[in-house]
């Protein structure tokens, strides 16, 4: 029996459905379309995917018989071949979201950047083009996407253009050594991390007073939300009598993604804010405390966690609401 007739069965048993009304619901449920939307778009992103991953597998089986030019030209041509069809099927630029009738063409695009790194990696293995100036390699599709994704719409793209541009910035200031040793705990590395965090914030809080390119603030506050938390939380658990250096920043963090979240009613913000700020605070909390009151503690503490984890998940919408209600009595 299918969940829709069993409710209908217990309301008819409770003599709150009639069957007339029962027949109604049932040939509504029958006959209302379904959206295929997702399915079909999910379907495409897999498509991509082992559109790109086949690319590399033909690649590496067939080194030896094809050779690397044929190589090197096939990927060249897919990559100018799929620009070329975005180009072709793309609407004037517009600084708020663009409605592109093509729907494929925002697909191709995804393609053509990711066949572009495959295509680059590929020629400095081969032929080593950029040498050790790995910086050059990063910033090079940095600025390809980020220009692709203003010109064309696209937040995928822009997702990939700000992660090759912190790829450049941490290759830029930290030495070759210590990410060969991968010795992320280099203060210079934290400290870059939380001032990129704090660029993309202020990039996406920018976007939206400007009203430029409004819906791509989500994007820059959700990777630099993330990079500059992280980052932080990384130079509180580093720092050594100076941790208050980087509590402020995390406390005037949550303070920025709460109100965000707020304003904008969302849930992901909120509860961004809430998760980094708990880890924050439960490190200073059991840094500044004896530790001989650690397990008495700890017990409640942990009690107390999860009272506050069941409440904030049974009231996030009462506090979301509160500055919606603020809003409305603005107006």
């Amino acid at each position: 029996m299918n969940p829709l007739s069993f409710l209908l069965d217990e309301w008819q048993q409770r003599h709150l459905l009639t069957n007339e009304q029962r027949v109604q619901l049932e040939t509504h449920e029958r006959n209302r379309p379904v959206s295929l939307y997702l399915l079909l778009r999910s379907l495409l992103y897999a498509g991509i995917l082992l559109f790109t991953s086949g690319v590399g597998v033909l690649i590496y089986n067939n080194i030896d018989t094809i050779g690397h030019t044929a190589l090197i030209a096939l990927l060249a041509v897919l990559t100018v071949g799929s620009f070329f069809y975005v180009y072709r099927t793309s609407v004037p630029f517009s600084r708020g979201l663009i409605e592109n009738e093509a729907k494929f063409s925002d697909f191709a695009l995804l393609i053509a950047c990711t066949l572009f790194l495959i295509l680059e990696g590929y020629v400095q293995w081969r032929y080593n083009v950029f040498g050790t100036r790995y910086g050059l390699a990063t910033v090079l599709p940095a600025v390809l996407f980020l220009f692709c994704a203003y010109r064309f719409d696209h937040r995928g793209v822009l997702s990939m253009g700000l992660t090759a541009f912190a790829s450049w910035v941490g290759i830029t200031v930290a030495p070759m050594e210590v990410l060969s040793n991968n010795d992320f705990n280099d203060m210079r590395l934290i400290v870059t991390g939380v001032l990129l965090g704090i660029l993309y914030i202020g990039a996406g809080v920018a976007s939206e007073r400007m009203d430029f390119k409004k819906h791509f603030s989500f994007t820059y506050l959700l990777l630099g939300g993330n990079v500059f938390f992280i980052g932080s939380l990384a130079g509180l658990f580093r720092s050594e009598g100076w941790a208050f250096g980087f509590a402020l920043p995390i406390a005037a963090g949550c303070w920025l993604f709460v109100n965000h979240a707020r304003r904008s009613q969302s849930f992901l913000f909120l509860l961004m804010a809430v998760v980094y700020g708990y880890i924050a605070f439960t490190y200073l909390l059991f840094e500044v405390m004896n530790e001989a009151l650690w397990a008495f503690f700890g017990m409640f503490y942990v009690a107390a966690s999860t009272g506050g984890v069941i409440w904030f998940f049974l009231n996030f919408k009462k506090l979301l609401k509160v500055r919606d209600e603020q809003q409305q009595r603005q107006r």
